[in-house]
């Protein structure tokens, strides 16, 4: 499955890595791929992962989920 989300909080290569790593850690993420220009994250897993899902997974970054 393929989800498309926009990140709020991102200003540099830094929180785009932070953001990726922290996406990836979610069961069933099989990649995240995050764009800084566009403020926007795209995961591919084998289950539906919700915003909720994801945003809880930045819960210790400044980024949230729009």
């Amino acid at each position: 499955m393929e989800k498309t989300v926009t990140i709020n909080g991102m200003k540099c290569d830094g929180c785009v890595t932070i953001v990726k790593e922290n996406f990836e850690k979610i069961a069933g993420v099989q990649s995240a791929s995050v764009d800084l220009k566009n403020k926007s994250a795209v995961v591919i897993s084998d289950k539906e992962i919700s915003n909720d899902e994801l945003q809880r997974s930045l819960s210790e970054t400044k980024f949230t989920v729009a």
